[in-house]
């Protein structure tokens, strides 16, 4: 992906994703980075998985929000 961003012209992109395992099948993504003007940006997604692929993806507002949801969605 950063390569295909820096190929487009982006050369000073930064991006720093994380992982956390909320259950034994639900993860929690989180990517931030810094655009070429200096604007940050960060998207969040909670992950279900089964089977060894992504069954579900919820995209939400903030990494808190994601926190909640993937809480919610286990029990």
């Amino acid at each position: 992906m950063k390569f295909q961003i820096e190929k487009r012209g982006l050369r000073r992109f930064e991006m720093q994703p994380t992982f956390t395992q909320v259950g034994e099948d639900t993860l929690v993504s989180s990517t931030h980075w810094v655009n070429a003007d200096g604007a940050r940006e960060s998207r969040c997604h909670v992950l279900t998985i089964r089977n060894g692929k992504i069954a579900d993806m919820q995209a939400c507002a903030s990494l808190r929000q994601a926190k909640r949801f993937a809480r919610r969605a286990r029990s």
